[in-house]
């Protein structure tokens, strides 16, 4: 008889994690995903030919998980097409853009790369400069341990008001995409200690060079159904009974069988993963589910704006003004795959406005155009802008705050189990921490499944 496979319900980067390892080890997966294509909240969607994402991402150096199961679904030279790998620097945007500051961070172990960069920024005066390396120094020797219920503004307190205004919040916000006065200072000083404390190319940011969706989801759906298993989009599924012996799974109306089920949506989404009677029969699931009822969101909003005339950017990743847009990434790869019937354009910008703002009270065409006045407020020489397009995930992530309602681990009930970036502890709502999730919750599978 062929063992049932385990079910993952939920095709995002933390599911597809899940469902590679289990490959990796033998076990039969199979993979519902209710979007048309998989990667959740990081993925691929179509406008006017051009092959965006839902919201611009980037990857630090210090991203292990993920790069390790990118190069394991793609294999080691494509993995690192995959990505434009550079040195985290923060570039203003054009050459006369007031009260910003420049850094580079070199390639070298621990701080020595976030020394050399401190001292050779420019926009901080000397005082200000030595005065984060002592900051830095003493959040080092605390192991980068905070107190409890410390916010990243009272962690940022003792430093110079323009040292964290210019450098820490806007990486606060980037990182846990929430304002530094509600955010963790616990999550951000362990960002801090795995970029600037860790190997010598972990600060890097990597910027995808191919959409998300290509970049891990759709390479994982290949490897899982080359090793026996199945991703199946454009249908919802639902844990109907759960039993260590094996799970029941509804799919669109029809009943499938399991020997287990991982669950790997949305906080959000989660009661809609169970049937009431599989909630009924375990007191526990709903519990949780309530318990998550307490987080809050942040938005994320990308506008992508294209231009008939190409123009030189300083860097690929350069900092905005946050008046509304904060880094403006330039994207020639999505250009080099553009459909039939896209706009001509010579250059396609995405601007990135992280957490919430007056700019979640405006439509999608008059945030597009804020942002395009505000390019060419700092930038007039700018050409005009051809083309635009504003999408806004209005929960992309949770809000990293204080004392954020956290689950108590990967098992749920019987046979059931839970991933997704707000099951990981340690980091921010990121795909670093949806992929560890899912890695966590497989391994809980094979440790209760025991030698097979």
């Amino acid at each position: 008889m062929t063992e049932p496979p385990v079910a993952i319900v939920g095709g995002g980067w933390a599911g597809c994690a899940a469902a590679v390892t289990l490959a990796d080890a033998g076990v039969p997966v199979t993979v519902y995903e209710a979007a048309t294509i998989p990667g959740g909240r990081a993925r691929r969607v179509e406008r006017a030919g051009l092959p965006l994402d839902n919201g611009q991402h980037v990857l630090l150096g210090a991203y292990a998980a993920t790069l390790a199961l990118v190069a394991r679904v793609h294999g080691e030279p494509a993995a690192r097409r995959q990505f434009v790998r550079r040195p985290l620097a923060v570039v203003p945007f054009a050459a006369g853009q007031t009260d910003a500051l420049r850094l580079v961070v070199p390639r070298a172990p621990g701080r020595l790369g976030l020394l050399v960069a401190l001292l050779g920024a420019r926009g901080l005066s000397l005082d200000e400069r030595v005065a984060n390396l002592r900051w830095f120094r003493a959040l080092e020797r605390a192991g980068f341990r905070r107190p409890a219920g410390e916010s990243v503004a009272r962690m940022l307190a003792p430093l110079p008001p323009r040292v964290a205004r210019l450098l820490w919040e806007p990486l606060c916000i980037a990182a846990l995409n929430t304002p530094a006065a509600s955010a963790s200072a616990q999550v951000f000083a362990n960002v801090l200690r795995e970029a600037f404390a860790g190997a010598r190319d972990a600060s890097d940011f990597l910027l995808p060079a191919n959409d998300l969706a290509a970049i891990f989801p759709e390479a994982a759906a290949r490897y899982v159904e080359g090793r026996g298993g199945s991703l199946h989009t454009g249908e919802r599924a639902q844990v109907v009974a759960a039993a260590r012996s094996g799970v029941t799974i509804a799919v669109d109306g029809r009943a499938a069988t399991a020997s287990a089920a991982i669950v790997a949506v949305g906080p959000h989404q989660l009661r809609h993963a169970f049937a009431p009677e599989a909630l009924a029969a375990h007191p526990p699931l709903p519990a949780a589910i309530d318990a998550l009822a307490a987080l809050a969101y942040e938005p994320i909003a990308t506008v992508w704006l294209g231009f008939a005339h190409a123009f030189r950017l300083p860097a690929p990743m350069t900092r905005l003004d946050d008046a509304p847009g904060q880094w403006a990434f330039d994207r020639p790869d999505i250009l080099a795959r553009a459909g039939p019937g896209s706009p001509r354009l010579a250059q396609l910008l995405a601007v990135v406005i992280s957490a919430s703002g007056p700019h979640t009270a405006l439509s999608g065409d008059a945030l597009a155009h804020a942002v395009d006045a505000q390019l060419r407020r700092i930038e007039p020489r700018l050409p005009p802008c051809a083309w635009s397009q504003a999408i806004v995930e209005k929960r992309a992530t949770y809000a990293c705050t204080r004392n954020r309602p956290r689950p108590a681990g990967p098992r749920l009930a019987p046979g059931v189990y839970l991933a997704g970036d707000y099951v990981d502890a340690e980091y921010p709502a990121t795909l670093e921490a949806a992929v560890r999730s899912g890695i966590a919750a497989a391994g809980a599978v094979l440790a209760d499944r025991g030698p097979h």
